[in-house]
């Protein structure tokens, strides 16, 4: 009994062998039963963005991809930003390669298989090879015919068109391809062609349209040739282009307000030079970073996002300070976050990491979208004073210019600075603008307030 179910048990387990091989087999061969590879599209990493250019791909071909890995690097009309991808499997195929730029939102850019599929059997959604090959069809006849035009001298250019010739009917027999006048002879020979005249045209405009062309392109003797400079054509960053249509959108929708105040620094100045004694290196613009997060904790009314579909604005219950940062590309504003709640040496040292990090261009989307309010100042540049525009969604910015040496009616030495706040009539009244600029110029007159931990107010 023992042997007769020992070779039952045989036979079986090899019938189970065999069936796993025949269905292993054919799982292989019918490649449409493999799941639908997952697309790997264009994303939008930002509200303002339409298109973004693959700087480089981190994972190849064949490359096994867990959730958290790093997919590509992606430059957005703000900064390069690691595109993470959140599935499991494997980059089966790249469909555009790094470097390439322009790249709409929404385009495939690779697949991605699913694990346990054989990832080399991935192919391309018919879709994108039809568009593709149009594409390369257009572009390789606009390419073919350019050429065309291009290979042919002045000379046989006159015989095709007085004879009214087709060009590509000639047989170029010159250096890479180039038609000679020798070849249209030949064709003209070949087919008995005579020249196409044109029809005479009215003895009326003979007499009146040449000799009014003729006055009005003849050139006084003695003149100069006429003066072409050099040029280089520089093609606009996407976060040109972006900037640009902010602020049309900016200047045609948001009714700007602006009021001006002179703030004392005297202080600031005297307390910042204690700091640096103290090897604490912070600058005034980190004062008035604080001073105005401080601010703003007592005028929420500036504190606040506008939502564009809505039309309603919201306050908001965290201060996040934007602090404008020039860069090769453009104009970008990283954020201090809760900076009503951190001192000035810890905004100092936010302000320079993101600083560094927006001139790379490694500004994450989270340490750039948002904000409450934004500071802008180019007092470093030896601008006095300036009106900035405004940054939506926010509502307000201040524009800080240099600090300047002035005599008050004692004829004493004070220094002053210039701030202009640009404020959204629809969501903020005149006298709360006022308000804020007055409680700002009273926190940067006392600067032991902005150094307190908890100031008592």
């Amino acid at each position: 009994m023992s042997f007769r179910l020992f070779n039952r048990i045989g036979s079986t387990s090899k019938n189970i062998f065999l069936t796993k091989k025949i269905v292993s087999a054919f799982h292989k061969s019918c490649p449409s039963l493999y799941a639908a590879p997952i697309q790997l599209k264009m994303p939008s990493l930002s509200p303002t963005m339409t298109e973004g250019n693959i700087v480089k791909w981190l994972k190849n071909e064949g490359d096994s991809v867990v959730p958290g890995d790093v997919l590509m690097e992606i430059q957005t009309d703000k900064a390069i930003v690691a595109f993470e991808t959140e599935e499991e499997g494997v980059l089966a195929k790249i469909l555009i390669p790094e470097d390439s730029k322009n790249i709409q939102v929404g385009t495939l850019v690779g697949l991605l298989s699913l694990p346990g599929d054989d990832w080399k059997s991935v192919s391309v959604p018919q879709e994108t090879v039809n568009t593709s090959a149009v594409q390369t069809s257009q572009e390789s006849s606009t390419h073919q015919s350019t050429e065309t035009t291009q290979k042919i001298g002045p000379a046989a250019r006159n015989l095709v068109q007085l004879y009214g010739i087709d060009i590509g009917k000639l047989k170029p027999s010159g250096p890479h391809g180039f038609i000679l006048k020798s070849d249209v002879k030949a064709f003209i020979e070949q087919n008995r062609l005579k020249p196409k005249l044109a029809e005479p045209s009215p003895v009326e405009e003979i007499q009146t349209e040449p000799e009014v062309k003729q006055t009005q392109n003849k050139k006084p003797s003695g003149s100069h040739p006429e003066y072409q400079p050099d040029y280089q054509d520089i093609e606009l960053s996407n976060m040109r282009k972006v900037i640009a249509k902010r602020l049309v959108f900016s200047k045609s929708t948001i009714p700007h307000s602006y009021i001006t105040a002179n703030c004392l620094v005297d202080k600031i100045i005297h307390l910042r030079k204690e700091m640096i004694k103290k090897n604490q290196k912070v600058s005034i613009n980190d004062f008035i970073s604080k001073a105005v997060a401080l601010a703003l904790r007592l005028v929420p009314e500036l504190n606040s996002n506008m939502d564009e579909k809505t039309g309603e604005y919201t306050q908001l219950k965290t201060v996040d300070i934007s602090i404008a940062v020039a860069t090769e590309n453009g104009l970008i504003t990283p954020i201090v976050k809760d900076a009503d709640k951190i001192d000035v040496v810890d905004i100092s040292e936010n302000v320079k990491v993101l600083a560094e990090k927006a001139r790379q261009g490694k500004l994450m989307p989270h340490e750039f979208q948002g904000g409450s309010f934004t500071i802008s100042n180019l007092g470093m540049f030896g601008i006095n004073e300036f009106s900035a525009v405004i940054n939506p969604p926010q509502i307000a910015i201040l524009a800080v210019g240099k600090s300047q040496l002035k005599f008050n009616t004692n004829m004493e030495k004070q220094t002053e600075i210039s701030m202009t706040l640009s404020y959204d009539e629809k969501c903020c009244s005149l006298d709360r603008a006022q308000t804020f600029l007055n409680t700002l110029n009273y926190f940067l007159s006392n600067p032991d307030l902005l150094v307190q931990e908890k100031p008592d107010f």
